[in-house]
This record gives structure tokens, sequence and C-alpha cells, in this order.
């Protein structure tokens, strides 16, 4: 019996995969009954962290008094930007690093988060709208960059290859958005990160033709 990486199937009886052909990885044998503490750590990470949440909305809401208390007619709403960092880290830990969601979706929501934390930055700076002009675009050509290293340092299934494409694609749109929208003052940043969105979109769409052609086959005849 073994499983294949690529389709997350169980094969038995073949050393190669029904649905996209290649070689499965042979499995150790099964055991007969399961560990008596195998179910203790899931139901431990199941449980939600009320201990790590309170600490985090005592930290923010001490933080806001503070800066509610002193912040007078000029100040700014410096708490605002401890509550951006202390979302991004819960995301960070909760989303990232312990979900076993789609690596595409977890880096789309990482870009998200962090566009939001440079606009709540630059509001609380007095509003220079340099996360839109520079920061986004920025983020969004950072992020394309690293979903194109993880497709070619990778092996991932047709499925998940898709999912990065589509990152691109959301990545390449919000720097057009905001400059259409009028939120953008300067327009080239934007126009510069959606124009290497496309061309890293269309290498990639190239190169999965050749990758995973024999791969959609094989799943159109199955």
């Amino acid at each position: 019996m073994g499983k294949c990486e690529y389709c997350g199937v169980t094969v038995r009886g073949s050393s190669a995969c029904p649905l996209c052909g290649r070689k499965v990885r042979a499995q150790r044998s099964e055991k007969m009954y399961p560990d008596g503490s195998a179910d203790s750590p899931k139901a431990k990470n199941k449980r939600l962290p009320f201990w790590q949440a309170a600490v985090t909305l005592s930290v923010v809401g001490a933080c806001a008094w503070v800066n509610l208390a002193t912040r007078g007619s000029t100040g700014g709403y410096w708490c605002l930007d401890i509550a951006a960092v202390f979302a991004y880290l819960w995301v960070l830990v909760l989303h990232t690093v312990k979900s076993s969601a789609q690596g595409s979706l977890k880096l789309s929501l990482q870009a998200l988060l962090v566009m939001v934390m440079l606009c709540v930055f630059d509001w609380n700076a007095g509003r220079g709208l340099w996360s839109v002009n520079f920061g986004i675009p920025i983020v969004c050509a950072g992020f394309i960059f690293l979903a194109t290293y993880i497709v070619v340092t990778r092996k991932m299934s047709w499925s998940g290859y898709i999912g990065y494409m589509a990152a691109v694609a959301l990545f390449g749109q919000i720097p057009v958005v905001s400059v259409m929208l009028g939120l953008a003052q300067i327009a080239w940043p934007g126009i510069a990160a959606a124009g290497y969105a496309v061309f890293t979109f269309l290498v990639m769409l190239m190169f999965a033709n050749g990758r995973y052609k024999n791969e959609r086959v094989r799943r159109l005849r199955f």
C-alpha cells in the first residue's frame, strides 16, 4: 500500500497512482490499534487559547485606555497600531502556522493583513498616503516573488498550482484598483506591480501547460 504525494490518495496493489500516473510512496504497516494518547493532542489543538486571548485583550485595552487618557486635542490613536500588530500575530500563528489550509490561501491572507496594517500605520501617522502610493505596491510585488519562489522550489498538485496563480492575479489587481478608485495619487508604483503580476502569471501559465498537461489529461479520463 502506498500514497501519492501529488493527489493525496491511497493506492493498494499498484506502484503507480491511477490519477496522475506517478510512482507512489510506500507506507509503513498500519497499527492494529491506536496509541492511547492519540486523541489528547488533537483535543488540545482544538481548544481556543483563552489565556493568550485574555492577555492580548488586556494589553490592547490598557494601551487604548492610556492612549485616550493622554491623547489631547492633537494626539493620534497609536493604540490602533498595537491592535493591528496583535491581530497580525494571531493570524500568523493560528491561520498560517497551525492551520492546514492551502498555501496560496495562507499567502493571500498574510498579504491582505499586511496591507491593512500599513494603512492603519499611515492613517495614524498623518494620512500621508504612503501606504497606497508605495507600501501596497511593494507588498504586492514582494508576495508575488514569494509565490513564484514557492512554486519553483516545492512540489505541488495541479490544484495547488492554480491557487498560487489566482493569488498572483489577486496581488496584481489590488494596486490597480487603488489607482482607479483615486486612493493612490502616484500611479506608477501600482502600474509597475500590476505589470509584474501579469508577467509572472503568463510565465506560470506557460510553465503549467507543460508541467501539468499529462496530469490534466489523466484526471479527465478518470
